[in-house]
């Protein structure tokens, strides 16, 4: 089974840096070599969130001077559109990251320039980059900046509709809709006939397979690592927070961090906890609880993407945080922002 699985980010890359130089001038073809290779991302893992957002801004700032030094030696090579567009994403990225204006603005601006100069061939380029970037811009959408991109997502598909990337922008755009899982599976369902590669469908089958759960009780049952076996039917009675995560994924210890906060500020035995440990080793897990504090039970079965638990509720993203109502039904697939809220409203 093809299994989509989340991206980790890569950690901290500041010797890796200044191990690897961004441009030894030479001919274009060697200096585009080198912009490309650093696709291939930072290459030490991070053990916190803090360090893998340290990591993320240091990479994002090598590529950035890669593609400056590339584009002032070679302003009129065939790459330089491409270079333009990376560069303009980069910047945007960075601008996330740091909330500088100015970096969004230089961003926009090459994005246009490359446009007033592309060719018909290249246009379907700037018209994704140009989706992209909305997206990266409103960040954590409301509801209207969800409906504009989603107005923007099939307004390239209807330009565009043999472009290879429409089915995975209709994934992307469903990922912001799990609040509104009509929409969602609509998207899916749009998405799914188009998708190609070894990714995508199985992706697009987890999020499908998770996504008809809304609404509905699930069985989620296994060994913990406390001991005891553990069982979502078991806790029905009040709101039940299920929260998978895994050591090796930065983001879940925020996510555990958040977690614990919030179920802090809320009246006490308000709600449940239940973890679900992706780790193949339980010492990991073990260390991680240990560390953060947490004593909620956590499933383990060692099986980590494989465990049938984990394939049967279509989980292919960490962290993961639902949030069951008092009858065990699934209210929200993702329920970390604004958890008090939306307990609140289970227990009215």
């Amino acid at each position: 089974m093809n299994v989509f699985r989340p991206r980790v980010l890569p950690g901290l890359v500041l010797l890796w840096a200044s191990l690897h130089a961004p441009l030894h001038a030479g001919s274009a073809e060697d200096d585009w070599r080198a912009v490309v290779a650093l696709d291939a991302g930072p290459q030490t893992r991070p053990r916190t969130a803090e360090e893998a957002r340290d990591g993320a801004q240091a990479h994002l700032a090598l590529q950035e001077k890669t593609l400056r030094a590339y584009l002032a030696r070679h302003p009129g090579e065939a790459y330089a559109f491409e270079a333009r567009l990376r560069l303009s994403r980069a910047l945007q990225i960075r601008a996330a990251f740091t909330g500088e204006e100015t970096l969004r603005a230089e961003g926009r601006r090459l994005l246009e320039e490359a446009a007033r100069t592309a060719t018909a061939e290249q246009m379907p380029e700037v018209d994704f980059a140009r989706v992209t970037a909305y997206m990266r811009a409103i960040g954590q959408p409301d509801r209207a900046g969800r409906t504009e991109l989603l107005r923007r997502a099939r307004e390239f598909r209807a330009k565009h509709p043999q472009d290879r990337r429409v089915a995975s922008l209709l994934v992307e755009v469903a990922a912001l809709f799990d609040s509104d899982p009509k929409t969602k599976l609509a998207l899916l369902g749009e998405a799914q006939p188009l998708a190609r590669g070894d990714e995508l469908p199985g992706r697009i089958a987890d999020d499908l397979r998770r996504t008809g759960l809304f609404g509905k009780t699930f069985a989620l049952r296994g060994p913990t690592v406390q001991g005891p076996t553990a069982n979502v039917e078991e806790l029905r009675g009040k709101p039940v927070v299920v929260i998978f995560f895994a050591d090796f994924s930065p983001p879940s210890t925020a996510a555990l961090e958040r977690l614990q906060q919030a179920v802090a500020g809320l009246p006490k035995d308000a709600l449940r906890v239940l973890g679900v440990s992706l780790d193949p080793r339980r010492d990991a897990t073990v260390s991680l609880l240990r560390g953060l504090g947490v004593s909620w039970p956590v499933i383990l079965d060692g099986q980590g993407w494989e465990s049938p638990a984990v394939r049967a509720l279509g989980i292919n993203t960490l962290p993961t945080v639902w949030l069951l109502d008092a009858a065990g039904r699934l209210r929200s697939l993702q329920a970390l922002p604004g958890l008090a809220g939306l307990v609140r409203q289970l227990r009215e």
